[in-house]
């Protein structure tokens, strides 16, 4: 038996990088996975369903359970979609992985003190840099 056979997990950010090699080890190990992955740009910009469907894709694929979601963790009804995704469909959430970077854009908008920041979702920001 698997060491995650029967669990349940959701990885944010799963798309690419870290958190698809993440969403990928948890599958293997047997954790049915929600791949979760916005689809920004590098530099934060942009919406693409494919790196979210490509990874579940390829558990299932591989013998495994998954499904995509494509929302933004920057959205509370989105993250909780998310959880309800994984519970509608397997019936409990056994493991939260946060990979999805957040990115403040304040410096360029003016935001009233009531709402805070403006933060985007975005994969990869350099330090100092956008």
């Amino acid at each position: 038996m698997s060491m995650l056979a029967g669990k349940t997990a959701l990885v944010t950010g799963a798309g690419r990088g870290i958190g698809r090699g993440i969403a990928l080890a948890l599958a293997k190990a047997g954790a049915k996975v929600v791949v979760n992955d916005l689809g920004v740009s590098l530099s934060g910009e942009g919406t693409d369903k494919q790196p979210a469907a490509q990874v579940a894709d390829e558990i299932v694929q591989e013998g495994g359970s998954a499904a995509a979601n494509f929302g933004s963790v920057a959205e509370p009804d989105d993250a909780s979609a998310m959880v309800r995704q994984v519970v509608d469909t397997w019936g409990r959430l056994d493991i939260l992985v946060h990979v999805a970077g957040m990115c403040s854009t304040s410096t360029s908008r003016a935001r009233s003190t009531r709402t805070g920041p403006r933060r985007s979702p975005c994969a990869s920001r350099r330090p100092g840099g956008s």
